[in-house]
């Protein structure tokens, strides 16, 4: 018995190869380099990692808080 294919919903959320510096007084800090995140509707997603990597500034890129 085969399982009959299921359609991929098209991504609601598309952020791709997102690179994200900001300028110090000591240089640039990457915070985010080449990120891809692809959310389809319906789907949960939790973004995890230690203090700093970039999780809240890869939300507000996606939300389109930040450029």
């Amino acid at each position: 018995m085969t399982t009959p294919a299921t359609a991929t919903a098209p991504a609601e959320i598309s952020l791709t190869g997102i690179r994200k510096t900001f300028r110090t007084r000591k240089g640039t800090v990457t915070a985010l380099d080449d990120f891809t995140l692809q959310v389809s509707g319906g789907e949960f997603v939790a973004i995890l990692g230690p203090s700093g990597c970039g999780k809240s500034t890869a939300l507000r890129m996606a939300a389109g808080l930040d450029v």
